[in-house]
């Protein structure tokens, strides 16, 4: 069994404790920092709702992509934004996002072509690379009393997020083009980047360390050809040259990338993190606990705006506006049990969190699959995977940081974010692959109601996994304490 307490990095001074300053100080940097998490929510769920859109320039093949890969560049960048909090600090870091943000924004806002679509939305990535970043902050920043109820707070910006994003999308689409959503994306950080630099303390490790650039774009290659096969494969067959040869990159990069991270001293991903019990359950926990929320947040917008006849059942013929006004269901949902989440944590422990938000991510699952022709049903289910978002933030964290001494915590940090982003990235594609098998409109325009059903019964199935892991990890079962229980 390896001791995470013991990873050192010689080069890594641990941070002087913070001066304390009043409860009132601690609330407004919170709230600067938790105003860059909502950019991070609002690169995803703002377009999720609007893709159809998006057609044309874009095809509906090219759609799952707008929203994968900056899910996917981001999870491969977050570990790497641990190391650069490291070397430049939280503060700096925070704006060189910004700055990227608003450089894909506004691309995104001026381009109609798909290869510089995608050029927009990887730049727009370098926010969903921040969770961990924000993570260590936190616990680096602020009185370890604040930190579990912070922590479960920050759940509180994603469901404001979640319940405002696709109603701003909607009602811009409905009165101009997808361009205006990246208009307004460029306004927001615009307006939030003075916020970050006088709000934000400059605080953070400084220390001259060597960046893995090298592991995180094979990473970003693996994961990305991985995906790019399992497309290819529903239109070519798996057997064909265009689905092996992706798998077989995706597998070399692998390779490559474990081979690099054993070799190096300061890795992207340091190898012997992931052989401590407690990070790795944890880490495999927030994987599959992710995979019923993040398939809902793809499938049920496109479900609510289509249209019943046909063959389709399930379509409710709302518009991109209607629909994002009926996720509030979900959004006010993940407001409230965010921070209750983060009570919960501190009161019981974080492994009843997680084990609550896996059972309510199986039920709600299994509720839209198979009962998704009226609109209450839509309304159920979509609370359930309010509470399990709510609780997934809060109780995924806590488990981390409960798992790992503080100069660990924006690494480590960093690889729960990446669980999350990169089954948020995979759910659409994957998704997408198996609806393709049950098209009953043109052009790949509708799919038939068992598509869906199998498709939130397979994410059920990932749900049951991370119940079984929870209640079997003997990580996390007292009260979360921000962090001060874990030392070097």
């Amino acid at each position: 069994m390896t001791d995470v307490g013991k990873l050192t990095h010689p080069d890594v001074e641990d941070p002087p404790q913070p001066e304390q300053r009043s409860t009132a100080h601690y609330v407004l940097v919170t709230v600067a920092v938790m105003l860059m998490m909502e950019a991070t929510v609002f690169s995803a769920v703002m377009f999720t709702n609007i893709l159809h859109n998006m057609i044309p320039p874009f095809t509906p093949g090219q759609l799952p992509w707008i929203v994968t890969i900056t899910f996917l560049v981001g999870s491969a960048l977050q570990p790497l934004a641990g190391k650069l909090s490291d070397v430049f600090g939280y503060k700096r870091l925070f704006l060189a996002a910004a700055v990227l943000f608003l450089a894909g924004s506004l691309l995104g806002a001026l381009t109609s072509s798909f290869p510089m679509m995608m050029v927009a939305r990887v730049l727009q990535a370098s926010v969903i690379a921040m969770p961990g970043v924000n993570y260590a902050f936190f616990r680096e920043y602020l009185p370890k009393r604040m930190v579990p109820i912070v922590i479960g707070l920050s759940a509180t910006g994603i469901g404001v997020a979640v319940a405002i994003g696709p109603i701003i999308s909607g009602a811009l689409v409905g009165s101009f083009s997808y361009h205006s959503v990246f208009w307004f994306c460029f306004l927001y950080m615009l307006a939030l980047a003075p916020v970050l630099y006088f709000g934000v303390p400059d605080i953070g490790r400084r220390s001259k360390r060597r960046i893995d650039v090298g592991g995180a774009f094979l990473l970003t290659v693996g994961i990305g050809m991985l995906l790019f096969g399992f497309t290819q494969s529903s239109s070519k067959g798996w057997t064909s040259a265009g689905t092996l040869v992706p798998f077989a990159i995706a597998v070399l990069s692998f390779v490559g990338f474990v081979i690099l991270e054993n070799g190096l001293p300061e890795p992207l991903i340091d190898m012997k993190l992931l052989a401590s019990p407690a990070l790795r359950t944890s880490l495999l926990i927030a994987l599959f606990a992710s995979v019923p929320a993040s398939s809902s947040g793809f499938l049920i917008p496109q479900m609510l705006e289509s249209h019943a006849g046909g063959g389709v059942s399930y379509g409710m013929g709302m518009s991109s506006f209607h629909a994002g006004l009926f996720g509030l269901f979900t959004g006010v949902v993940t407001m409230i049990c965010g921070p209750l989440g983060g009570y919960l944590c501190r009161r019981y422990s974080p492994r009843l969190v997680v084990l609550t938000c896996s059972v309510i991510g199986v039920v709600a699952s299994v509720v839209i699959a198979l009962a998704h022709d009226h609109l209450w049903q839509y309304a159920i289910s979509m609370m359930l995977f309010g509470v399990a978002s709510g609780f997934y933030y809060a109780g995924t964290v806590n488990l981390v940081i409960e798992a790992v001494p503080p100069r660990l915590t924006g690494v480590s940090g960093g690889l729960q974010a990446t669980t999350s982003a990169l089954t948020s990235g995979a759910a659409p594609v994957l998704a997408t692959v198996v609806l393709a098998l049950y098209v009953v409109g043109g052009a790949g325009s509708a799919y038939a109601g068992k598509g869906y059903t199998y498709v939130f019964l397979g994410a059920a199935v990932f749900g049951v996994i991370a119940v079984v892991l929870s209640l079997f990890m003997r990580h996390g079962r007292a009260q979360a304490t921000g962090g001060a229980a874990v030392t070097d």
